[in-house]
């Protein structure tokens, strides 16, 4: 499957401590090898962030779906890349001129999403991390967002479904 990260969720119970928020807009998570740092982007263009973005050569680069204090999860294209020895991601929201670099994360599970139509011919896969150790400056912009740019709480009902698929 190409993935490196081989994490079996245990269905039965929901492991988060933190409540969990939907996004407004497309904000992205953004995993990147560390030779190739995203940094020095809050004066840039959308253009300018966009092109930074694809020159920094992400590893894995997706929506993000869900996301809470403690961690977030985005769906992405699946490729060959591998994390071994990655253990930072960035938050990009270039609409509103939001990056939150460098948060240090262990990846919790990396499953394949379930297509419901047979003519995609992508391979979607859904990344769950949990963040570690924040900075006092990471935890203040992760605040910024939450309170900023998050829909509310995701519903029981809707966490309850993506538990019972595998997206715990």
């Amino acid at each position: 499957m190409g993935s490196d990260l081989m994490l079996k969720p245990n269905h039965n119970q929901d492991r988060r401590v933190h409540k969990r928020y939907f996004v407004k807009g497309r904000i992205f998570a953004v995993v990147r090898s560390k030779s190739h740092q995203l940094d020095y982007i809050e004066n840039m263009s959308k253009g300018e962030i966009a092109f930074a973005l694809i020159k920094s050569n992400p590893v894995r680069m997706g929506e993000i779906i869900e996301i809470s204090r403690g961690g977030l999860s985005f769906s992405y294209i699946e490729n060959k890349s591998k994390l071994a020895g990655i253990s930072e991601m960035d938050i990009l929201f270039a609409e509103k001129d939001f990056h939150l670099s460098r948060l240090p994360f262990k990846a919790v599970e990396d499953a394949v999403m379930q297509d419901e139509s047979p003519f995609n011919a992508l391979s979607m896969k859904r990344m769950t991390v949990r963040f570690k150790e924040l900075t006092p400056q990471q935890k203040k912009k992760m605040e910024h967002l939450l309170k900023n740019y998050t829909t509310g709480e995701v519903p029981e009902s809707i966490r309850k479904q993506a538990q019972d698929s595998g997206w715990s």
